[in-house]
């Protein structure tokens, strides 16, 4: 084959037909292509690994074969999407973005039920279909627990929600998993928190939209955290845990001492802090020291 395409060259592609391909080794292409629009940068060379699982061909010939195409140009910043390959862009994202609005219903949907396997295997299903396994957008490969920790969120009784209104508390719940779901944290739009809940949440620093963002966050990282401490104090290879996290203008002064500290894991000081007093809460979590062997 190699023989053939150096006598008669590479063959037009179609880019719009390769843009609405089922194949993955087909809207690859146009997914790899998409990346240039933002960035002239190449992937590194361990992401160019992965690109060539996919790719119909190595990474770097890919690259070459757009720029015979007129798809890509080099620059002396790196290289650029032409304007006749544009639409091909814009037609894979459309879909991309089409089936994004209809995967997160369907999510939604499993976790109003609490049938937190279910959107696990809805999500795990629509991350198999992007083009390197993961969406753009989503969180990093869940585990194989990530759905009973998604699942607990829904009977957590914690101080963090003390003193909050039963339709609030259920209402951060079901917001919280579906963020933990996915892995990720996004913010709200004002008229998808409902008026009530943003009227209880708010602080005289922060709206009720961002401080839902935050007393979301605050559950997910409890919940995680709580994972990391039982996983470690029931294990031989981690003895200590360090306490790690955000070192800015957020972070209040009883947060910052513990920053980068290790502790034994039977005495790790609770997560989050109780005494925390940042308008954003306790951002601290665990990461576990390995131990290393001679």
């Amino acid at each position: 084959m190699s023989f053939l395409k150096k006598i008669f060259g590479q063959p037009k592609l179609d880019g719009m037909a390769l843009a609405r391909s089922t194949e993955p080794a087909d809207y690859t292409q146009i997914a790899l292509l998409a990346h240039f629009v933002e960035t002239p940068a190449e992937h590194t060379p361990l992401e160019q690994q992965r690109w060539n699982r996919i790719l119909p061909q190595p990474y770097g010939e890919t690259l070459a074969l757009f720029e015979k195409q007129g798809w890509l140009v080099s620059t002396n910043q790196g290289r650029q999407v032409t304007a006749s390959a544009l639409p091909f862009v814009q037609s894979y994202r459309t879909r991309q973005a089409a089936e994004k609005a209809e995967v997160m219903p369907r999510v939604r949907k499993a976790l109003t039920e609490k049938d937190t396997s279910e959107a696990l295997h809805i999500r795990r299903s629509y991350e198999a279909r992007q083009p390197l396994g993961h969406a753009d957008w989503t969180g990093e490969e869940p585990q194989l627990s990530h759905s009973a920790l998604t699942r607990q969120i829904f009977f957590l009784e914690h101080w963090l929600l003390a003193g909050l209104s039963k339709t609030t508390v259920a209402w951060l719940k079901l917001y919280d998993a579906e963020q933990h779901l996915w892995g990720v944290h996004w913010r709200l739009t004002p008229n998808e928190v409902p008026e009530a809940v943003q009227k209880e949440l708010a602080q005289p620093s922060m709206d009720g939209v961002e401080a839902a963002y935050w007393k979301a966050y605050q559950l997910a990282l409890y919940v995680e955290n709580h994972e990391t401490w039982q996983r470690c104090k029931g294990g031989d290879h981690v003895r200590r845990l360090a306490i790690v996290g955000p070192n800015d203008e957020f972070t209040c002064d009883h947060c910052r001492p513990f920053l980068g500290k290790e502790f034994l894991v039977v005495r790790a000081p609770e997560l989050p802090h109780r005494d925390c007093n940042s308008v954003r809460g306790c951002r601290c979590r665990y990461e576990p020291v390995l131990e290393s062997y001679e």
